[in-house]
């Protein structure tokens, strides 16, 4: 599957895709100095400087290289809790962002922002755009921590398919997640096994290399033992001694975080010290005093927010740097969802059916043991059409008489399993139209006490 990533920023969402076996062939940002991180840091050069405002400048290129999908993650500052929530320029790119992929239409597209897009008028206008264009779309709400990194960070990842139906991938991400969420002390603390000593030559630098970057040059020195005295130097282990991490918060959230959970949402200012405000007016659940706690080093910040250890930073200026990591999206996460996709676009995995299906058909005159195999058989044609499902039932049941496999069953099987999805779109067209529950007007038109009285009368 080849790729072209759009707002690429320092590169994210483009390693972790490169690490789920996603070919980026090309990708876009506006601000140079993010574009030169990229390029310094995955060798190559094929990341470009472009003002996706001017669609001109870029969609001819995209069309020419026919990628399978188009991602990325368009400025999220309008929507955001920590912005001002006024839709501008930047919501504009949402709808720039569904332009761009209406106009290429690769098979696949995925978009990442913050969860307050579910309701902005930018993300509706580009949502019916994407609708009418052909495309099923899959919207899961992810929190970071569930999938390799330690941060509570919850953004909402959009992705669409051609032709599918919407909420095909939602369960496949779902049971990505792991059963507990990546703390700080598990996600540093599983690097100290692998850290290679390297006596420093001066107080100002670490003695200690995970496996995962380059070492320092060797020198004679370098061979000597482990000493027994030695102090690990505070970028290595400060964080697992100390126990607790000051973050800046925003909007009143929590500052200081025990290292047995994740820490907050990485921002430009999570490697900032307590300041006198905060000093004074703690938050009332902080475990303990800011003062007492460690403060994330750059390279931590790097870490928890998806970068590999030996990741470069070229800047001169630190708030650049901070602004680029805060910005990405992380790749252990991009590297899970590029996964999710590669195994559906190869129809390696189906959908689960979701919902009580089985108690469905038992309350609609099947017998449990029939309800079963009704769902075995709608598994069964989704593995036939390799996972693929469909907006409208007509286009399922003539893309699974089209199989090879499908030919080869007998007629009554045909039958069966034609009639297990017809039985799967009833069932789920029922979900939504729920019916309300009656409510009785004797109560419901008293006030309490007379209703009360009432029930006592008639009782």
């Amino acid at each position: 599957m080849q790729a072209v990533e759009l707002f690429c920023g320092a590169g994210g969402m483009s390693c972790g895709l490169m690490d789920a076996g996603i070919r980026v062939i090309r990708a876009y940002d506006a601000w140079p100095v993010a574009v030169r991180n990229y390029n310094f840091n995955l060798g190559r050069d094929h990341a470009g400087v472009v003002d996706l405002n001017n669609l001109l400048s870029v969609v001819p290129d995209i069309i020419n290289l026919a990628p399978d999908m188009i991602c990325g993650g368009p400025p999220c500052q309008d929507y955001s809790l920590a912005g001002k929530r006024e839709e501008g320029a930047n919501a504009s790119m949402t709808i720039a962002f569904a332009i761009i992929v209406t106009t290429v239409r690769p098979k696949w597209f995925l978009m990442e922002n913050v969860l307050q897009v579910q309701k902005s008028q930018a993300w509706a206008e580009a949502r019916a755009m994407l609708k009418r264009a052909g495309y099923g779309i899959s919207e899961s709400r992810v929190n970071a921590a569930y999938y390799g990194v330690p941060q509570a960070r919850r953004r909402m990842f959009i992705i669409g398919r051609l032709g599918e139906r919407d909420g095909f991938l939602q369960s496949a991400i779902a049971e990505r997640a792991s059963a507990e969420p990546m703390s700080l002390r598990r996600f540093f603390g599983e690097l100290v096994p692998d850290a290679m000593y390297f006596p420093a030559t001066s107080d100002a630098r670490r003695s200690f290399y995970s496996a995962d970057e380059p070492a320092p040059t060797i020198r004679e020195r370098s061979m000597r033992p482990f000493p027994s005295t030695h102090r690990f130097h505070p970028a290595d282990l400060a964080l697992l001694e100390n126990g607790h991490v000051f973050s800046r918060p925003v909007r009143g959230g929590r500052g200081v975080r025990s290292i047995d959970e994740p820490i907050a949402t990485v921002t430009r200012t999570s490697s900032e010290r307590p300041g006198p405000k905060y000093i004074k007016n703690p938050h009332p659940d902080d475990p303990v005093d800011a003062l007492d706690t460690a403060v994330l080093s750059l390279r931590q910040i790097s870490r928890i927010q998806g970068f590999p250890a030996g990741w470069g930073w070229i800047a001169t200026a630190k708030r650049d740097i901070l602004q680029m990591i805060a910005n990405a999206v992380p790749a252990p996460v991009a590297q899970s969802l590029g996964e999710v996709i590669l195994e559906r676009h190869r129809g390696t995995s189906i959908p689960a059916i979701e919902g009580r299906f089985v108690d469905w058909l038992v309350r609609n005159g099947r017998n449990r043991a029939t309800a079963r195999n009704i769902k075995a058989n709608v598994n069964r044609a989704r593995r036939l059409l390799s996972g693929r499902t469909f907006a409208k039932l007509d286009d399922e049941l003539v893309a699974l008489d089209l199989v090879p496999g499908f030919a080869e069953v007998s007629k009554t099987t045909k039958s069966d399993l034609r009639r297990a999805l017809t039985l799967l779109s009833e069932f789920e067209v029922a979900k939504l139209v729920k019916p309300k529950k009656p409510r009785s007007p004797a109560v419901a038109s008293y006030p309490p006490q007379e209703a009360l009285k009432t029930l006592a009368d008639a009782a």
